[in-house]
């Protein structure tokens, strides 16, 4: 079989087998690679060069989504498998991405869980439920829980401090206001804790 390339915009080389367009791969990655070389091409060395290419596409498409945030390993697998590389490619590269350095899911779920527990409110328990959610295994996530410095009642009366305060001056706003923190994921034991403190400092 015939290999053919034409070079594209912006560093993309779009390669052709027996003149027929094929894939499309950054320039940087074909030319230091064995196939530039080829112009000729057999079975075994184009099923390799398709597994090479869709390798490659992955991983330059997980650097792109790293860009934009910080991605746990399996978030970020499922993310590549989801825009249509396949399975295989995508663990193949995001495994690379880790070898990197650029994936750590220890850091990712750290920064993740205090990012849920400052800015959403959540729970440690909501909280390990959304990193396991994540693709974060139990272990990391307990560990990463671990690492907020606040405890239920600091953060329960933080919530009701910023927006719950006014709720609780009748009884339709405390059942509204119990049930906006249970579902952030706090227990009724602690919640009852916190808001008889809460209500205690105020008075």
């Amino acid at each position: 079989m015939k290999l053919s390339v034409k070079d594209g915009n912006r560093g993309k080389v779009h390669i052709y087998i027996d003149d027929e367009y094929r894939y499309t791969v950054d320039g940087n990655y074909w030319y230091s690679e064995k196939w530039h070389k080829l112009k000729e091409i057999d079975e075994e060395e184009l099923a390799a060069l398709e597994s090479a290419v869709s390798f490659r596409r992955a991983f330059n498409a997980g650097m792109n989504l790293l860009s934009y945030r910080a991605h746990g390993k399996k978030e970020l697998v499922n993310k590549l498998v989801s825009k249509k590389y396949d399975r295989s490619s995508a663990e193949k590269a995001v495994e690379r991405l880790e070898e990197l350095k650029l994936i750590n899911d220890a850091d990712f779920a750290e920064m993740l869980a205090k990012h849920l527990s400052e800015r959403k409110g959540y729970s440690e328990k909501r909280v390990i439920q959304e990193l396991l959610h994540r693709g974060i295994d139990r272990q990391t996530a307990e560990n990463a829980v671990l690492t907020l410095d606040k405890n239920a009642d600091e953060r329960i009366i933080e919530l009701l401090e910023k927006k719950y305060c006014r709720y609780l001056g009748d009884e339709k706003g405390r059942r509204r206001t119990f049930n906006a923190l249970l579902r952030l994921g706090y227990s009724y034991s602690d919640i009852n804790s916190a808001i008889r403190r809460f209500e205690e400092d105020k008075e």
